[in-house]
């Protein structure tokens, strides 16, 4: 499996964040729309740069992908991060997954979503390099969380990844697969707060001890 270092520093001169920026946005885009077949030289006029500055920045298209990966991870997973000693559990959990429903229920998630699906067989590594980037990270992040605040928390977690998996289930459901087949719009903001609120009752009370 891929597992490229979205935040692996560039060769050669610093880089420019505006230009690095630029690419990442106009290659979103462009995955979106054209697929993941699409060049790095279509990339580069896109974006107004020359293809060697994406080579200065991304050591390959893979590389350039697994950062547009991390980038929605790393939203996701803000709630997780600087933590104060007196964090309450319940609230980080709900912050946490408010901001995973958002993202994955926004328009953007949904074109990577249909991408993924329309290009995976072309592309294998692609699929493999999204899930390493993205959802395996925001896992492993979200069971080490468990897996520290369990203590304080007064939950029994014996297997943190399984947990998490079991947390994420319940917060995202099949809302991601309903939006990507155009089932359904994106819930409120009301709804997603009263659905993750829910959700992470539910898991405090099954793994309270």
């Amino acid at each position: 499996m891929s597992n490229k270092s979205a935040t692996k520093p560039g060769r050669g001169r610093p880089a420019d964040p505006a230009k690095r920026d630029a690419i990442l946005t106009v290659a979103r885009k462009l995955f979106y729309e054209l697929g993941y077949g699409i060049g790095l030289d279509a990339i580069a006029r896109e974006a107004g740069v020359a293809r060697q500055t994406i080579y200065n920045l991304f050591a390959s298209k893979d590389e350039l992908f697994a950062a547009i990966v991390s980038q929605g991870a790393e939203t996701i997973a803000a709630p997780l991060r600087d933590l104060p000693a007196d964090a309450e559990p319940r609230d980080v959990l709900i912050r946490f997954g408010e901001n995973y429903l958002a993202v994955i229920q926004s328009d953007r998630s949904i074109g990577m979503q249909r991408m993924l699906i329309s290009s995976a067989q072309a592309f294998p590594e692609m699929v493999a390099t999204f899930f390493a980037n993205g959802p395996a990270i925001n896992r492993q992040r979200l069971a080490d969380f468990l897996r520290k605040s369990a203590p304080a928390a007064n939950l029994r977690i014996e297997d943190p990844a399984e947990a998490a998996d079991h947390l994420i289930g319940m917060m995202i459901g099949t809302i991601a697969m309903r939006r990507t087949l155009g089932l359904m719009p994106p819930l409120s903001e009301a709804a997603m707060h009263k659905r993750i609120e829910r959700a992470v009752d539910t898991f405090l009370r099954a793994y309270r001890v």
